[in-house]
This record gives structure tokens, sequence and C-alpha cells, in this order.
């Protein structure tokens, strides 16, 4: 074999090993492009759980208010700023405080009928 032969076959080697680290690099792209695209979707879900359970509470707090209305002696306090650390799926939190509402309806309205 000649010089020139093995220098060829060097360079064909080398030659392959980079389109073999080419192909391998662009599967990965490929595989991470999902991967950022499927987490996009997640955050976008959780972005709208977000809104979606804000927006509840801050319905909720206006109903509590509407059904404190009556109690002229409260004074009630501006609608609480959102705890960052709390944990849990948003829909159930949202539920969690209706059910509190509606506790809170219950209460205000025996009360009434006692009177």
């Amino acid at each position: 074999m000649t010089a020139a032969d093995e220098y060829k076959a060097v360079i064909a080697e080398l030659t392959l090993g980079f389109d073999t680290d080419a192909a391998r690099n662009a599967e990965r792209v490929e595989q991470l492009q999902q991967e950022i695209t499927e987490l996009g979707k997640e955050l976008k879900a959780a972005s709208d759980q977000h809104v979606v359970a804000r927006v509840g509470n801050i319905l909720a707090w206006e109903d509590a208010l509407e059904i404190l209305w009556v109690e002229s002696w409260m004074t009630m306090k501006p609608f609480p700023k959102p705890d960052r650390l709390a944990k849990g799926d948003p829909a159930t939190l949202v539920t969690r405080v209706e059910a509190r509402v509606a506790e809170l309806r219950s209460l205000v309205q025996r009360r009434g009928l006692r009177r």
C-alpha cells in the first residue's frame, strides 16, 4: 500500500467518523426539538390552569364579599396575594375554594334565619 493509499484510507475513515457524528447529532437535535415541543405544550397547559385558578379564586372572593355584605360590622381585606409556595392541582384547589364559599353562604343563610 502506498503512502497515498494510506492517506486516502485515513481521510476516508475520518470522513466516515464525521458523517456518523453528524447523523447522530441530527437525530439528537430532532429528539430534543420534540422534547421542547412537548414541554412547551405542558407549560402552556400549566399557564392556562394558573389563569383559571386565579380567576376562580377572584370570583370566589367576590362571592364571599357579597355573602358577607350583610355583616356590615366586618371589615374585609383586599383580595389576598397568591401563595407562591402552594402545591397541588389548580382545579382541585379551585374546587376547595368554591366549597368553602358554599359553606360560608350556608352559614350566613342559617344565621339570617335565626335572627
